[in-house]
């Protein structure tokens, strides 16, 4: 029993033994390949990818009360105001609004269609919460601040006569953002590099099954089924040079030999 765990142990530290052995053999590809994707990755995300811009502006859905002291009515009341949230939010994203919203940028310059502008929105709002936010990303700042805004102010104008009710105030207006949401520079070359490596382990393992060269011994006398005759080790030139040098091996044609 303990004679088989010895030998299973022991056949689980040759494995490892071996892929590490893989891996130092082909270090040199899996370090390229890390280097190459990393470096085409931040190329990719700092010259190719259009950065884009977010601004954003909150927006409270508060009905005012009939009856200030009717704190039951006023719980009620709260409630069925956070439930409207989203069904404002299908008004919002709806041709009646962004229509105009279209309308409206074009008269300050900016040509962008209505099916452009639903792409870029996107409407959150916390938990039981009476405000949410509608987030616009657009390739330009300005834009995306204006963007955010016209569709608050047509929001605002034309739910009173969509709903037939008063309850939204805008809390806060959009800005112009001075750095860009995406691309995440740092984010995706440190996917890059995951990447690489992950693509450098696969190459190194392909290119050591597809290497036919003979390094071990046993490949002759196991799989060919040869009898090892024995074993002619290679000397390194620089070290044949040191022999000669410190006259361990005479020197070709001197016929001296030191001894």
């Amino acid at each position: 029993m303990n004679e088989a765990n010895s030998q299973q142990n022991s056949s689980k530290f040759s494995d490892i033994g071996e892929i590490l052995g893989i891996l130092r053999k082909r270090k040199n590809v899996i370090i390229w390949t890390t280097v190459i994707c990393a470096v085409l990755t931040l190329f990719v995300s700092l010259f190719v990818i259009t950065p884009k811009y977010s601004s954003s502006t909150d927006i409270l859905v508060n009905r005012k009360m009939d009856n200030p002291n009717g704190q039951v009515n006023d719980q009620g009341q709260i409630q069925a105001d956070i439930q409207m949230i989203s069904t404002y939010k299908d008004i919002i994203t709806s041709p009646t609004i962004l229509n105009t919203v279209s309308s409206r940028l074009a008269d300050e310059g900016y040509h962008i269609s209505s099916g452009a502008i639903r792409n870029s929105i996107s409407i959150s709002n916390q938990q039981n919460s009476q405000v949410f936010t509608v987030a616009v990303k657009a390739k330009n700042p300005q834009l995306a601040a204006a963007m955010a805004n016209t569709i608050a102010d047509v929001f605002k104008t034309k739910v009173k006569k969509i709903m037939s009710v008063n309850n939204v105030s805008i809390l806060s207006k959009a800005v112009a953002s001075s750095s860009p949401v995406s691309p995440k520079v740092g984010l995706n070359t440190i996917i890059g590099i995951v990447v690489g490596l992950i693509l450098g382990l696969i190459l190194a393992f392909v290119a050591n099954g597809l290497d036919r060269t003979i390094t071990d011994e046993s490949f002759i006398t196991d799989d060919l089924e040869l009898n090892d005759l024995g074993i002619i080790s290679e000397i390194p030139a620089s070290k044949v040079k040191k022999l000669i040098s410190t006259g361990h091996i005479a020197s070709r044609g001197s016929g001296k030999r030191r001894v």
